[in-house]
């Protein structure tokens, strides 16, 4: 097959990560792969496992109305005749409405993602747009495309996310202590988080259980990896309450993979999410994990045997989960070899990309 992917930029997190998932796999399964998008950091990677990558400046923007995406359209409505695409596979309403226009004229299907949870606004309601098929990450994302967004049962299809068994893996103890050199945290207890600094992700409630951590747990040290719109307030708030030695703020230079096995206890306080990519991640790596008992958490986090889950919202439930793993490296070693198999034995990124596969398979068999 010949498939084009969609999203608004290639830069670091979830819906790349997903991406180059599905690139490595289609390659290897002699598939042609293309993925349009206004750039990012990780065009190269996907360029060097073997896609071309069309960069569309017009794609760079969060508003399925905007001007800007009439030459989106144009651009990718001649490569799809010219390249003659058999599928298209957008990520974000932004890619939709491209993918919906683009397929309306070349007469060429397209299926969506569903990679979180939406307003039902009018429009969405009314402009659904997720192509054939939606394939939702998790149950909870499943459940909202048909409870709240009115999307067809028939058109949903559970795919979860799958993490790479050679990319995530646990760290030598030699390994580490050089991740943690790095960070400048030596052999202090180590709390960690990989996501962008939105206000859903939680970040203020990490925080807040830092305050109760230093307290009981003297030196232990939490690393936020990240970028986004809150981290003026997020650091504004580690002032306040003077966190500036034991809270420390870093740009992700370099991939998860690198970076995650450093961590004793990885964090995910979300108010909402709609499987928690990262979280499968650092499982992967052999790292304990504390998160929210929210959306698709629930689904990749065995409560009690790969982590904790705990209430939203409530920093010291997550200050106590975070003390009870970071004081019992028994503990902590037990969660993370259940949490590595758990994922590998769950999530394959081989069962993901066959099944995603299947359902191209299915809508080009009805058209």
């Amino acid at each position: 097959m010949r498939i084009l992917l969609l999203a608004n930029h290639f830069n670091t997190g979830g819906i790349s990560t997903y991406l180059l998932t599905l690139i490595k796999g289609y390659v290897a399964r002699g598939h042609q792969v293309f993925v349009a998008t206004s750039g990012g950091e990780s065009v190269a990677e996907a360029e060097a496992l073997g896609a071309s990558h069309i960069l569309v400046a017009g794609l760079k923007v969060k508003c399925e109305c905007h001007p800007g995406l009439f030459s989106a359209v144009k651009i990718l409505h001649r490569f799809v005749k010219e390249q003659s695409i058999d599928i298209l596979h957008p990520q974000t309403r932004v890619t939709q409405s491209v993918a919906a226009v683009v397929s309306g004229f070349s007469r060429r299907p397209y299926v969506s993602t569903c990679h979180g949870f939406f307003k039902a606004h009018v429009f969405r309601i009314l402009f659904p747009l997720w192509g054939r098929r939606a394939i939702a990450i998790s149950r909870s994302v499943a459940k909202h495309l048909t409870k709240d967004l009115g999307v067809s049962s028939s058109r949903v299809v559970l795919i979860p996310n799958g993490v790479d068994s050679e990319k995530f893996f646990p760290a030598t103890s030699q390994q580490c202590s050089e991740l943690r050199e790095r960070f400048g945290v030596g052999s202090s207890p180590l709390v960690g988080i990989i996501a962008r600094l939105s206000d859903v992700k939680g970040h203020c409630y990490l925080i807040q259980a830092m305050n109760e951590l230093v307290h009981g747990m003297p030196g232990v040290k939490c690393l936020i990896l990240g970028e986004g719109p809150m981290e003026a307030e997020l650091k504004e708030q580690v002032r306040h309450l003077r966190l500036e030695a034991s809270v420390k703020f870093f740009k992700i230079n370099g991939q998860p993979a690198e970076i995650l096995p450093a961590f004793d206890v990885f964090a995910m306080p979300s108010l909402q999410e709609g499987q928690g990519l990262s979280v499968m991640e650092a499982q992967a790596c052999g790292v304990p994990v504390v998160a929210s008992r929210v959306g698709g958490l629930v689904e990749v986090v065995k409560d009690g045997e790969t982590g904790i889950l705990v209430p939203p919202r409530d920093h010291l439930a997550l200050a106590d989960a975070l003390i009870k793993i970071l004081a019992d490296k028994e503990l902590a070693s037990r969660f993370g070899l259940a949490g590595r198999e758990w994922i590998m034995n769950n999530f394959s990124v081989d069962g993901m990309v066959d099944r995603t596969l299947d359902v191209y398979q299915g809508v080009l068999k009805e058209k």
